[in-house]
């Protein structure tokens, strides 16, 4: 049981703090309301039972399940709160199943931002560090209210205010967070890509990108001029999201005359229908001003789970094996030869070869398959 931790002071990340995240994870092992054994509602009360008999009449309900209607019958929900090997184990428990419909939470949170930013430069992740921020000469927080929901980036960002970094926070609500900013900015919710594309006006419009860096690194940037200066004129971006252009003007030149700049975003960019298209846009903002690849630059994309990115990479992931394998039948003999199983064992367990390799449903879209599948949550 966990009785105690001390913080590493001198750690250049959480310089010995806790984010609100981790220091709620103290509950797990002394709070008040941790369910400390197996609990089974019977007539309406929960009752405590032993574990023998939790996971007999567990074992029990899901190969019955596995018999009447298949191994798909099941859903099997991770978690990006798990560590790697936690993460890894649930895979491969999924595997030896026979299902690849598993998820975690990183299907809302962060494959929004896997897409997005892998679509642009190829990298699905946080590309700079909270240490790097304090190198930043201007911070643009579109999506994130990091005071609250990721303090110990906050703390980076107040260091970094203190040798000269000029903040900007983009947000319908004045939040925590807004209330450091040098710049405050009131957009309507789900109005940031007006808004991203409204500050691209004005760079290209008095030449401010970096034209050496589009040059030399940056693909069809020309044809993302022309729609944003065709299509994003001022009077449209007020529009669309209610600032005004002299403010749009002021954000734009503030990136512009202080360089490197940094972008940060967190759920408010991810949890829309057009999340992918926000990320897209807050990426090619960054390239036009030439901030991608650059210590104080790029894109520093907070997530809401402690092990967003680690249980993504190894975990519980629908459409891949650990470490981004894929679902080819050469992927499943690479991991039946690490887990020493026979390859034509896990091929059995399926219910055919081709939902081997099929796509499993993901934990946005369980939904569509309720009426069928039963929910296992882990």
């Amino acid at each position: 049981m966990w009785v105690r931790q001390e913080a590493v002071f001198d750690s250049p990340i959480n310089l010995g703090a806790h984010c609100a995240k981790g220091a709620a994870l103290r509950e797990h092992g002394h709070g008040e309301y941790r369910l400390r054994y197996p609990m089974k509602l019977v007539n309406g009360k929960y009752e405590r039972i032993s574990w023998d008999t939790a996971l007999n009449e567990i074992t029990a309900k899901m190969q019955e399940l596995r018999k009447a209607s298949g191994p798909d019958s099941v859903y099997f929900v991770g978690s990006s709160k798990h560590n790697n090997e936690q993460a890894y184990l649930l895979r491969k428990f999924v595997s030896f199943w026979g299902t690849n419909n598993c998820d975690h939470q990183a299907r809302i949170c962060h494959s929004t931002t896997v897409a997005g930013v892998a679509n642009t430069w190829g990298y699905g992740a946080m590309t700079n560090s909270y240490n790097d921020m304090q190198n930043s000469k201007v911070a643009l927080y579109i999506g994130s209210n990091a005071a609250e929901a990721h303090p110990v980036s906050m703390l980076h960002m107040l260091h970094a205010k203190e040798t000269g970094c000029k903040m900007i926070v983009v947000d319908p609500r004045f939040t925590r967070t807004a209330a450091k900013a040098d710049e405050y900015v009131r957009i309507r919710s789900g109005t940031d890509i007006p808004f991203l594309f409204g500050v691209l006006y004005h760079i290209f419009k008095n030449g401010w990108e970096d034209k050496k860096y589009i040059n030399d690194r940056v693909y069809g940037m020309d044809k993302v001029r022309d729609e944003v200066l065709a299509k994003w004129t001022p009077d449209k971006v007020e529009e669309a999201c209610g600032v005004k252009e002299d403010q749009v003007f002021k954000v734009a030149k503030m990136l512009h005359e202080n360089n490197p700049g940094t972008i940060v975003w967190c759920m408010g960019q991810t949890q829309h229908t057009i999340g992918n298209a926000i990320v897209r846009a807050s990426c090619i903002l960054q390239l036009a001003l030439g901030n991608v690849g650059k210590s104080g630059g790029g894109t520093n994309i907070f997530r809401g789970h402690d092990n967003v990115q680690g249980a993504t990479d190894v975990g519980p992931n629908p459409d891949s094996l650990p470490g981004y394998y894929g679902l080819a039948e050469g992927s499943w003999k690479h991991f039946a030869a690490v887990w020493g199983v026979d390859f034509e064992w896990i091929k059995k367990q399926y219910a055919s070869p081709a939902m081997m390799t099929k796509n499993g449903i993901t934990v946005s879209r369980w939904i569509d398959g309720v009426l069928e599948l039963s929910l296992i949550h882990i």
